[in-house]
């Protein structure tokens, strides 16, 4: 057995060959994990889960095997489809090892299919990447978007935020931030209990944590067994290769209800496969449930478009945060040979130089990311990514011909940057990625260029360059290998080699997070997150 690591652009890709170089199927996985009591081994991999999570540096490689999360949260899903509580043998640390090596002798639709490399990269992103994410400023992200943001803007008026939470949850957002916060801190051994002693808290935060309200949060992150069963097998994958891509339902359901307890004397429980999760659900995952909310409500798609706009203006408070208000340029609208159009999102100005901007929602939706059909991967990057970048183009080519008046503040100023960034993160944008956006947009010119950037990058990059921005753009662009790198990886590679251990941070989201939590008497919590 051998664990190979490779580097995409930046990123490295990790792979493992199994013992004895064996192949396996999706069958092979069932049969095997059939045989475990059903309950004890999903707290099992939520313990493992929650080890790799506090394991920040590099892939975490436990007696010669290399265990993602990813992999766990697959692993979960077979288990709860294909054994129950009522088996005889009990998982060991041994077992969930043999199986997490059957894990890397499935087939790849890759070698199977002698299919592009683009779909190989792209569920690398789905199954490796996605479940490795940062943390930290999801709270204060989710707080200023559907707080402070979407009470202000006309567009997002009609669409009430606070009644569909309660709807949905019987909850507020605070309510379920803490909630979510809480739960997650206790669930090193795998699982989740209500809390029944609260004067350990402080009195606010008593105020939210009682029986009913913590009842209610887990009622809404949990199902049952059957129930999950129902999720899991809702979509059949292309091909049997694919199988071990599919959508799993942890991300909408981060906690199970066994039928029996995982161990003798715990009480009534809540196993929790993937405790990261738990954050995901109240944090980037409210997007998907307030579109879907939204769109019974409804029957439109209102919340999207709404969303957008929410997502524009929260880029701009990031800006205005890091470089002043006076130097962030919203989009006006210009007329040409009769027709009204639109300059890019945000025009951002660092002394005589400036960055345009455009964002968007989406990179790919998931059905791209699962099976990476060619044919979805071109559409997806048409209507998002690459409808930002030609919108960057025509501007510029409007400037260039002087049939776009630019503002007082813009005059002089040479635009040397264009940037897509987008809510939704999606992998390998800078550089295969970018490349297919050419092949649909052959109008782009050979020359033109842009970065893409996810928002939780960009809260980083901001808050780590500061004034240095443009300068650090401008340094990524210049070099062939590093332009086509993800902005995290192009990050951490510039750390490592500046020697620099500091934490990155933004100023601003981490007063809003200090913010949250002091409110709760709860100062000194904030520096106990957990980053990655």
């Amino acid at each position: 057995m051998a664990r190979l690591e490779a580097s995409v652009v930046g990123k490295n890709i990790f792979t493992y060959v199994p013992k004895g170089n064996n192949s396996y199927t999706q069958k092979d996985i069932s049969q095997y994990l059939k045989k475990f009591k059903l309950c004890d081994a999903l707290r099992l991999i939520g313990e493992a889960s929650f080890n790799v999570f506090k394991h920040t540096e590099g892939t975490f490689v436990y007696k010669g095997i290399p265990i993602t999360l990813g992999i766990l949260a697959y692993l979960s899903m077979h288990l709860v489809e294909d054994s129950n509580d009522y088996r005889s043998s009990d998982m060991s640390e041994d077992d969930l090892l043999v199986a997490i090596d059957m894990y890397y002798g499935l087939a790849d639709p890759f070698m199977a299919n002698n299919e592009n490399p683009l779909g190989c990269l792209l569920r690398a992103g789905a199954s490796q990447f996605d479940y490795d994410r940062e943390l930290r400023y999801t709270i204060p992200r989710t707080l200023v978007l559907y707080q402070q943001v979407w009470n202000q803007l006309e567009e997002c008026e009609n669409l009430n935020i606070s009644e569909a939470l309660q709807n949905m949850t019987g909850l507020s957002l605070n309510e379920l931030l803490v909630l979510s916060f809480v739960f997650f801190s206790t669930a090193p051994k795998g699982y989740l209990q209500i809390i029944e002693n609260l004067e350990q808290f402080p009195e606010p935060l008593q105020e939210i944590l009682t029986p009913e309200k913590q009842q209610a949060f887990l009622d809404w992150i949990s199902c049952s067994y059957q129930d999950f069963r129902v999720l899991s097998r809702a979509e059949a994958p292309p091909a049997e290769e694919y199988e071990h891509f599919r959508f799993n339902p942890l991300y909408v359901k981060p906690a199970i209800t066994p039928d029996r307890s995982p161990k003798q004397g715990i009480g009534p429980v809540y196993i929790t496969p993937v405790p990261t999760l738990v954050n995901y659900r109240v944090t980037n995952g409210l997007y998907f449930a307030l579109s879907d909310y939204f769109r019974e409500l409804t029957g439109t798609r209102a919340f999207r478009g709404a969303f957008g706009y929410a997502f524009q203006t929260y880029v701009g408070i990031l800006l205005k945060q890091a470089f002043g208000e006076e130097n962030v340029i919203p989009e006006w609208e210009y007329v040409h040979k009769r027709n009204r159009k639109n300059t890019p999102d945000w025009i951002v100005i660092c002394g005589s130089k400036a960055v345009v901007m455009e964002i968007k929602q989406s990179g790919l939706f998931l059905p791209a990311k699962l099976w990476a059909n060619e044919e979805d991967i071109r559409k997806n990057l048409k209507d998002n990514v690459g409808k930002g970048a030609l919108q960057m183009c025509k501007f510029k080519d409007d400037l260039d011909k002087g049939v776009c008046e630019v503002p007082e503040a813009l005059k002089g100023i040479e635009i040397v940057e264009r940037m897509v960034v987008t809510f939704d993160r999606s992998y390998f944008l800078n550089s295969i990625m970018r490349d297919e956006i050419r092949q649909v947009y052959p109008e782009l010119p050979s020359n033109y260029h842009w970065h893409t950037i996810a928002v939780e990058e960009l809260e980083y990059l901001l808050g780590s360059t500061g004034p240095n921005f443009i300068n650090f753009l401008e340094a990524k662009r210049s070099n062939a290998e590093h332009d086509k790198m993800d902005f995290r990886d192009y990050q951490s590679y510039a750390r490592a080699k500046d020697g620099s251990t500091n934490r990155l941070k933004n100023a601003y989201l981490d007063s809003v997070f200090e913010s949250f939590f002091s409110d709760l008497g709860l100062e000194q919590l904030a520096d106990k997150i957990p980053e990655l």
